[in-house]
C-alpha cells in the first residue's frame, strides 16, 4: 500500500497528538509511582518478615540459607529406599 506523503499540517496535527499522548503518559506515571513505591517497600518489609519468622522456626540459617533436614541421614536419598527388582 502505497499512501502519500503527509501534508505539513497532518504532520503537525500528527506531533501535536503524539506529544499529548506522551505528557498524558507521563502525567499518569508521575502518579503511579508513588503507589508503586509503597507497594514495593509493603512486600519488602513482608519479605523480611518471612525470613526472620523462618529464621526463628529454624529452617534457615543466619545466612537465610535452608537448613538440613534433620530426619535422615546424610548418606540417605532424599526419595526413599531404593526399589527391590
Amino acid at each position: 500500500m502505497n499512501r502519500p506523503p503527509l501534508t505539513a499540517e497532518q504532520r503537525e496535527q500528527a506531533l501535536q497528538q503524539l506529544a499529548e499522548h506522551v505528557a498524558a503518559w507521563q502525567q499518569m506515571a508521575t502518579a503511579l509511582m508513588p503507589a508503586l513505591q509503597a507497594a514495593a517497600e509493603q512486600l519488602a518489609h513482608a519479605f523480611a518478615e518471612l525470613q526472620r519468622t523462618l529464621q526463628a522456626a529454624g529452617l534457615l540459617d543466619a545466612d537465610g540459607r535452608p537448613v538440613r533436614p534433620v530426619d535422615r541421614p546424610a548418606w540417605q536419598s532424599p526419595y526413599g529406599p531404593p526399589t527391590r527388582r
